[in-house]
């Protein structure tokens, strides 16, 4: 199939450079009401895409077009030219400025490691099951439903210039609903979580932080007005906040000029008094779904320190967008890595402050640094007692408190998104901020 293809890019008269990349995927699917299985399922997937590039001129300069393709197995070749065909008409109409294409690379991948390349992924399965379940033993709480699956996924990725190299990861995605009911409204919680190698412990205790948070919100009080208040963020909300800085080292945002961060510069700005930023990628980074030997344009990946005691030591990004800023590219990588900061939890706990552990939603401008969201889980400490609460929000901007907040020692690996992009979020598993807007309901 994908000599075939490659026959055809290579004589089109319109098509200046070329991209394949094919996934060949292998799925099994677990369905789960209470402890019940209710649908196990396996499939197999042949996704392949082409990405073909036209360029042209206009008044002397040179531009680059792109567009992106699904080819379907089934197809025959008259009817992969005549989809050659829209997409190269399609490029032509696509204005971005000269870029290269990744060239031949002499340098090796690595393959990625994980326990689940030592069996048949069905045979995970169960094992999956029992290590969720593991702390579903209370009549009160217990995971309402689940859906559990695994893949194993071969890429290659081939292009015109000679690039031409194959891989094989893993991704296991579980979905799951905790339910909590005592004497009133019962009380469900969402989460969903990635991974890439099989590690019981650390999915027992997501699951059981979980019923446990569910337990939590089943007694919750109305959050109230606290006016330039301090808050510690813990969990998931902590890579959303911090992944701010790993979107303004971005090549691509920073030639929008969404991003105003300047190399050698501090990025957390001037008169730091709390913990200065440390941010590294990492495409080998054990246990994420996101890792992977090179990007989807076929560039060798390898490590990347990014921030260095606060200070910005180089942008990263795709070929294209480093090419626009005249750096290095280090291609698209999906880790990112903080690391911890100089206080504990405890520590932190002992002044008083509201802690939020899930928000309903929570956005941060990544222009002006402005965030808010609405809390769905957080306990609020005045000094003396600890109390469970729901409901309100919280507002600030980051470009305001960045250089007078602390992150944890203790350290979290956990997902993140970016638009439709998964990434992975590894570091402090809680922040603490000073001087937050906290409406109550």
């Amino acid at each position: 199939m994908l000599d075939r293809i490659i026959n055809i890019l290579k004589n089109h008269k319109d098509v200046s450079d070329w991209k394949i990349v094919q996934n060949l995927t292998t799925a099994n699917e677990l369905f789960i009401i209470k402890k019940q299985i209710d649908m196990p399922r396996s499939i197999q997937v042949n996704h392949i895409t082409i990405t073909v590039y036209k360029d042209f001129e206009e008044n002397g300069v040179k531009f680059r077009g792109s567009s992106t393709i699904n080819i379907h197995p089934t197809m025959t070749d008259e009817e992969i030219s005549t989809a050659v065909d829209d997409a190269a008409f399609s490029a032509s109409f696509i204005k971005n400025k000269y870029y290269p294409v990744p060239e031949k690379s002499t340098e090796e991948i690595k393959p990625l490691s994980s326990e689940f390349d030592n069996a048949p992924l069905a045979t995970w399965m169960p094992k999956l099951k029992a290590a969720l379940y593991a702390y579903d033993n209370d009549e009160k709480g217990y995971i309402g439903s689940s859906e559990l699956f695994l893949n194993k996924n071969i890429t290659t990725i081939m292009n015109s210039r000679g690039v031409h190299y194959s891989y094989a990861n893993y991704r296991g995605h579980i979905e799951f609903i905790t339910s909590w009911k005592d004497t009133g409204e019962e009380v469900e919680l969402y989460k969903d979580l990635t991974f890439a190698d099989f590690e019981p412990e650390a999915l027992s205790r997501t699951a059981q932080e979980m019923l446990e948070m569910s337990k939590e919100k089943a007694s919750t009080q109305a959050t109230q007005n606290l006016e330039g208040f301090t808050v510690i963020l813990q969990g998931e909300p902590v890579a959303e906040l911090l992944k701010h800085y790993y979107m303004q080292s971005n090549a691509q945002y920073v030639y929008q000029q969404v991003s105003t961060a300047k190399l050698h510069e501090s990025i957390q700005g001037e008169n730091i008094q709390g913990d200065k930023i440390n941010l590294t990628i990492d495409p080998a980074l054990n246990n994420s779904a996101v890792s992977a030997p090179l990007d989807d344009d076929g560039v060798v990946l390898s490590a990347h320190k990014i921030i260095d005691k606060g200070v910005l030591l180089k942008y990263w990004g795709t070929t294209q967008y480093c090419h626009y800023l005249n750096v290095e590219p280090t291609g698209r990588i999906n880790n990112f890595v903080f690391e911890g900061g100089s206080k504990s939890i405890e520590e932190m706990r002992l002044v008083p402050h509201l802690e939020i552990a899930a928000f309903s939603d929570f956005m941060i401008n990544p222009m002006t640094g402005d965030f808010a969201g609405e809390i769905r889980l957080g306990w609020h400490y005045d000094g003396k007692t600890r109390t469970a609460v729901s409901g309100g929000s919280i507002s600030g901007n980051l470009n305001n408190i960045q250089n007078n907040m602390y992150l944890s020692r203790e350290l979290q690996q956990c997902n993140a998104k970016e638009s439709l992009q998964p990434l992975c979020y590894k570091g402090p598993k809680a922040l603490m901020m000073h001087n937050i807007a906290v409406a109550g309901n």
